[in-house]
């Protein structure tokens, strides 16, 4: 009887909407608990409200008996053979699940992209675009290798350690995030659509180097992110072989292959994710001494990092010294045995690793003495606002080729932000690139640097073909996942005691996630279904959305300035024609002409705009992961 009052009840387990509203306002808003119970206290609240809870303990047992969205947590200890008594906890919560909420979402479902799409700018097929994950190289070559009716996930992971309190030697978290390249990269970057998914928490215990030399530390901190990172992602190595069933928002069944495809991570957590030494390129085998060679290198590729590492295994005796001399002297990193993404299939991770736009484009750009510099914690829109008002600093203060090199710098950043990108426009950031390479030259004249051979302006070398890859920058800034941080880390800090913190992180991130989830389930019941929309013959039912402005620039225009103004002169009478089709009894011609205009004055909009339509229309060459011929609850697609 009472799972029946439930269904009949869309706001259960609360009681009602007044109930449920205020469940919803007390665990978002940062209320106080204590305040909160107070507030409960006051004779004659609960009754008056009609509220199923007295306190706030009663209402987080309410709220934790709710179904985990993503599944639940669980804590894990990894220990290593040269020191069994030392422990590293790690949070997390099963990846697959993570991915199939994703593909249930009632809210993302309907904007999931389940083919790869090859999109042109021209009928010849000789200009290519690349915007989104699915216009891009990566999802159609791989398309190509896996059974007809296979849906590939691309799964995207994020790192990056952070600190929750501003004082040194303070507390600090080291969330890991997941999100799929199948939504679209505008959803992606909004917080609010829980597109992208907190999985895990990696161990931040330090490590006692007290008798440890600096290799083995390093090597010891290398171990722990590879063994959690391998915990933690592992379902991702059968299920990417083989595929795994996952139900989507319509009840549909489809075989996904969930290939880890992108690597989103600042230089640091580069080098300690592919192996690499500090101060190399993560993605090619361009030594530190080489940096500032424009011509590309030969790619780093798992089996030649994997070989490294094995030859120096074989070569070292057990020697844990000689085993990272001989790693290092290959430019690998001599700290990991085992990589995390060793038997990851179709995973390149050294091609994955994406351009880093914050870190790589904009931190470090400026650097003048006594200045600007001397500012802290400046944010990435900040630096973006420094970057456009740099050329005009400079001009009259150095010679011309500064300012070329400046000049060619600054094209490049901007360019490589387009939200889309083709062939040609790719050719512009090449030709950015080779113009600041051909002019860089004065800045070692002048010893502003002795070489150039920093990383940063290296990584610049890649971006072009990891756009044709993976799609444009915008699909996996590291900006959009450090946003993250403030939701999924530093205000579920503040929530705890301080003491213990990571046991109620997780417990609020919890609560959060299913008040959410409950809002969500409750938006879908008692929002009515938007009307089906009839096939129309009109050419204008089909034209893209126009865009005015919120507010007139020229309000309350007279009918006669306007004709007389803007050389309209039937303007008036057509605006009577106008405003009458939208009568259910519409006037006839004549009564029509003797009828005057019921208004005066309009407000004037001299221009308005369309917005662009969609990539991928119906002509785009593609391939696809169709649904089989039964579609429908419970099928196979």
């Amino acid at each position: 009887m009472e799972g029946d009052a439930d269904k009949d009840n869309p706001y259960a387990p609360f009681t009602s909407e007044l109930d449920w509203r205020v469940a919803q306002w007390a665990v978002k808003e940062k209320v106080g608990h204590s305040a909160f119970d107070r507030l409960l206290d006051i004779p004659g609240v609960v009754e008056k409200l009609g509220l199923s809870f007295n306190n706030v303990r009663r209402l987080h047992q309410m709220v934790d008996g709710q179904p985990d969205k993503v599944g639940e947590w669980t804590t894990s200890n990894l220990s290593f053979r040269d020191d069994p008594s030392t422990t590293f906890t790690i949070c997390h919560r099963d990846v697959l699940k993570a991915i199939e909420s994703i593909f249930k979402d009632p809210e993302l479902g309907p904007h999931l992209v389940y083919k790869s799409l090859k999109v042109y700018s021209n009928h010849s097929k000789d200009n290519r675009i690349f915007s989104e994950m699915w216009t891009a190289k990566w999802w159609h070559v791989l398309q190509t290798q896996l059974p007809a009716h296979a849906t590939v996930a691309p799964i995207i992971i994020a790192t990056d350690k952070t600190q929750l309190t501003q004082f040194s030697g303070g507390k600090s978290a080291y969330p890991v995030y997941l999100t799929i390249g199948n939504v679209p990269k505008s959803l992606r970057r909004k917080p609010s659509s829980n597109a992208s998914i907190l999985i895990a928490y990696l161990s931040v215990d330090k490590i006692d180097r007290s008798e440890m030399t600096e290799v083995a530390h390093r090597s010891k901190v290398h171990r722990v992110f590879h063994e959690s990172m391998r915990h933690i992602l592992a379902p991702l190595i059968e299920a990417g072989k083989k595929g795994v069933e996952m139900v989507n928002h319509l009840g549909e069944v489809r075989q996904v292959h969930p290939i880890l495809s992108s690597y989103v991570a600042d230089y640091p957590e580069q080098c300690l994710v592919a192996c690499c030494k500090s101060g190399t390129c993560p993605k090619c085998q361009c030594s530190a001494d080489k940096l500032a060679d424009p011509t590309p290198l030969p790619h780093r590729t798992p089996r030649w990092t994997l070989g490294v590492i094995e030859t120096a295994k074989r070569d070292s005796n057990g020697s844990t010294h000689q085993f990272s001399k001989k790693c290092m002297e290959q430019d690998v990193t001599g700290s990991v045995y085992e990589p995390f993404w060793k038997d990851f299939p179709y995973t390149d991770i050294h091609r994955i690793l994406t351009p880093d736009v914050l870190h790589q484009l904009y931190q470090g750009l400026r650097h003048f003495k006594n200045g600007i510099s001397a500012l802290s914690q400046i944010s990435g829109a900040e630096r973006k606002d420094m970057a456009k008002i740099l050329i005009p600093c400079l001009v009259g203060m150095a010679p011309p080729q500064v300012i070329k090199a400046v000049k060619a710098l600054l094209d490049f950043i901007f360019l490589s932000q387009y939200p889309t990108h083709d062939d040609q426009t790719l050719k512009y950031m090449k030709d950015a690139l080779d113009s600041f390479h051909k002019n860089k030259q004065y800045f070692i004249k002048v010893k502003a640097h002795p070489t150039l051979n920093i990383p940063k302006f290296h990584s610049l070398v890649h971006y072009i073909e990891s756009i044709q890859f993976f799609g444009t920058t915008d699909n996996y800034n590291t900006e959009m996942f450090e946003r993250l941080h403030i939701d999924f880390a530093k205000e579920g800090w503040r929530a705890t005691n301080q003491r213990d913190e990571f046991p109620q992180m997780i417990r609020w991130l919890s609560r959060q996630e299913k008040i959410d989830t409950l809002a969500l389930n409750l938006s879908v019941k008692i929002t009515p279904p938007p009307p089906k929309k009839s096939k129309s013959n009109n050419p204008l039912a089909h034209s893209p959305p126009i865009i005015i402005a919120k507010q007139s620039p020229a309000p309350n225009r007279s009918i006669v300035s306007i004709e007389r103004m803007h050389k309209a002169p039937q303007f008036g009478a057509h605006l009577k024609q106008y405003l009458n089709s939208f009568l259910d009894h519409q006037l006839g011609r004549q009564r029509l002409d003797r009828t005057d205009l019921p208004i005066e004055k309009v407000d004037l909009f001299p221009q308005f705009r369309f917005r662009p339509a969609s990539l991928h229309d119906e002509d785009d060459e593609s391939n696809t992961g169709e649904p089989g011929s039964k579609g429908g609850r419970g099928e196979t697609c």
